[in-house]
């Protein structure tokens, strides 16, 4: 291979020269489930911001320290196994890399594993960044009988090395203290020392060393592997393995025998005490009682002519007794936001950290890969589904984690169909409290129905794929506290504004005469086909903006306890929300078209086959 092949080979492009800037910054760079975040909250104090990197929907968070009397940006580079992508994370990782590459590099490996994050590590030093090293998850390492020479190996790389333990803070004053030495490595003298070899003394001849330096910026990835299998294989050995409770927890979790009920048990319980936190402790025992009996008689009477057309739009129903029935911006639109979808949002968010932070939901996901994969699916498919019980829209981004375009679109139209974001749960606890379980039941058996038909319809391969199981690990308050205010408040930014757009427009529509209209064209279908009342026009056009509006409104319909059922599964299979369809359209027009034409076939044979079950089983 020629030098200018080796040069623009892997990376395709040259390699940026180390002194080209942001010499301030400090990247934290790594392999996911390293625990970079745990050491991001201890360099910083947890002090950070949180936003998209720009042209993607991929976080990048930001915090500073200050060390030797010098101010440093912290960047928590999104986890990667390489800088050639395969996926958004990666690919926002190597763009990261290549923006800041006068930046100096940290570079976090599990001391577990430290063979996996050391081809990361090379493909770091390819690009002559000034880099540290540490182990991280020590005390794991110990545990499991694993022993890394960490002098063996800063030799062999003649960078800065110290191990860690995040959880604990063991080892980050040390960590600190390395930060100045940071270098650039000599790839051909690490070969060289690798080989046994006396590296040639620095600078000398100068030609030739940079030729040398030119020829090693550009690894192949066989060469990559090989040389981080020969450097653990020179620093890493194995002591006696101490079986401890995190590891026999881990193998109960992660074998169907005992991990599916315990899956099970785990998923029951989060339902429990969604239900009850969000829909019993806070929304019926707080929310209701102080929108209810205080916001709205005060706003009703300090509101001038409650037969106009504001207080009609802000206000509502001016004979309505409670916040569910008015119906106005600063009444339903409110109490919607703040009553309903924020104490949902919070615990769905906060027992979704536990579990991410604590290691289970890569077992979970290796549970579900059995059954994912007879529609078509992989175990990582399970992440989506989880996040859209909160959100429909990160879990739309979260389907770039699926290997390929006909399993992204499958997971995004049956996510856009059948899985009920958080707000429209809690909106359900409220309103049907005695329905949620069937029509969660409903859904789950219609995503597995056409999950299967698109798998069979749809052209396209369905690769395998390893799914990596860190250990189990204690929860950080730090790290659970930064990630739950992160989310919580991107969700409200997103939701509050489509509430209230959302309960605004309907009014107008009314006022125009656009939802009687829409009733009396499309009340034939409904009844007939659909078996609800055609009164329930309204709620779907509603549903556009905000699902959870929709489900509130078909509880001011008169209608029998099976018809509400039947509407809450129309309402929740019919068109996605707005927020939700934006983020289909950011895939492209295809996927968007495609989806789109996937969803009126879907609600108008599975709503059709509801109707046709329940006239079977006399309750239509």
């Amino acid at each position: 291979m020629s030098l200018r092949d080796r040069l623009f080979s892997s990376s395709g492009s040259a390699v940026p020269d180390a002194g080209s800037g942001h010499e301030g910054v400090l990247l934290l760079i790594g392999n996911p489930n390293v625990g970079k975040s745990a050491l991001f909250n201890r360099l910083t104090g947890g002090s950070a911001t949180v936003s998209n990197y720009p042209g993607t929907t991929v976080d990048v968070t930001r915090g500073s320290l200050i060390a030797d009397h010098q101010a440093r940006e912290v960047i928590d580079v999104p986890g990667a196994y390489s800088l050639e992508p395969r996926d958004a994370a990666e690919e926002v990782a190597a763009r990261i890399v290549g923006e800041y590459s006068g930046a100096v590099a940290l570079v976090v490996l599990d001391a577990t594993r430290i063979e996996r994050g050391l081809y990361l590590l090379l493909q770091v030093l390819e690009r002559r960044m000034k880099t540290a090293v540490a182990i991280n998850m020590i005390d794991a390492a110990r545990a499991k009988g694993v022993l890394v020479d960490t002098g063996a190996l800063q030799h062999l790389l003649g960078l800065p090395v110290v191990t860690t333990a995040a959880t604990t803070g063991e080892g980050i004053k040390d960590l600190v203290g390395i930060l100045h030495k940071a270098q650039v490595a000599d790839l051909d003298a690490v070969r060289d020392r690798i080989a046994g070899k006396t590296p040639p003394p620095p600078g000398k001849p100068p030609g030739l060393r940079r030729v040398r330096e030119v020829r090693m910026t550009a690894l192949s990835m066989d060469e990559r592997w090989s040389l981080a299998d020969a450097i653990a294989a020179r620093t890493v050995r194995t002591g006696v393995f101490r079986r401890t409770l995190s590891d026999v927890l881990g193998d109960l979790t992660i074998s169907p025998l005992t991990g599916i009920p315990v899956a099970f048990a785990v998923l029951y319980a989060f339902w429990s005490v969604f239900s009850s936190f969000a829909g019993d402790l806070v929304t019926d025992g707080f929310m209701v009682k102080l929108f209810d009996a205080h916001w709205l008689p005060w706003l009703q009477s300090v509101w001038p002519d409650p037969q106009s057309i504001l207080y009609f739009l802000f206000v509502g129903d001016p004979a309505a007794e409670n916040c569910f029935e008015v119906f106005g911006v600063l009444t339903s639109g409110l109490f919607v936001s703040i009553g309903v979808v924020l104490p949902a949002v919070f615990i769905f968010y906060l027992t979704m950290t536990v579990l991410e932070d604590s290691g289970y939901l890569p077992r979970l996901a290796v549970l579900a890969d059995t059954l994912l994969h007879r529609i078509g699916l992989h175990g990582y498919a399970v992440v989506p589904m989880i996040l859209g019980l909160g959100c429909n829209v990160p879990a739309i981004t979260a389907t770039r984690i699926l290997e390929t375009d006909k399993q992204r679109f499958m997971m995004m139209t049956l996510i856009a169909i059948f899985i009920p974001c958080g707000a429209q749960l809690g909106i359900m606890l409220a309103v049907i409290p005695e329905f949620v379980g069937l029509v969660i039941l409903t859904l789950l058996v219609g995503f597995a129905l056409f999950g299967f038909a698109f798998n069979r319809l749809l052209p396209g391969e369905n690769p395998e794929i390893l799914i990596d199981v860190p250990p189990y690990r204690r929860p950080m308050l730090e790290n659970v506290s930064r990630k739950m205010k992160i989310r919580t408040m991107g969700f409200l930014r997103e939701a509050i504004p489509f509430v209230l757009l959302g309960v605004l427009l309907v009014n107008v529509l009314y006022l125009l005469g656009v939802i009687g209209w829409l009733s009396s064209a499309l009340a034939p279908l409904f009844v007939l086909w659909f078996g609800v009342p055609p009164e329930t026009v309204g709620p779907l056009v509603a549903a556009f903006l905000r699902k959870d509006l929709a489900v509130a409104q078909l509880s001011t319909i008169p209608m029998t306890a099976y018809q509400m059922f039947a509407s809450v599964i129309l309402v929740s299979i019919y068109f996605p929300c707005v927020a939700t369809f934006v983020m289909l359209l950011k895939e492209g027009w295809k996927f968007l078209g495609g989806a789109m034409l996937a969803l009126m076939i879907v609600v108008f044979l599975y709503g059709g086959l509801i109707h046709l079950a329940g006239m079977l089983l006399g309750v239509a």
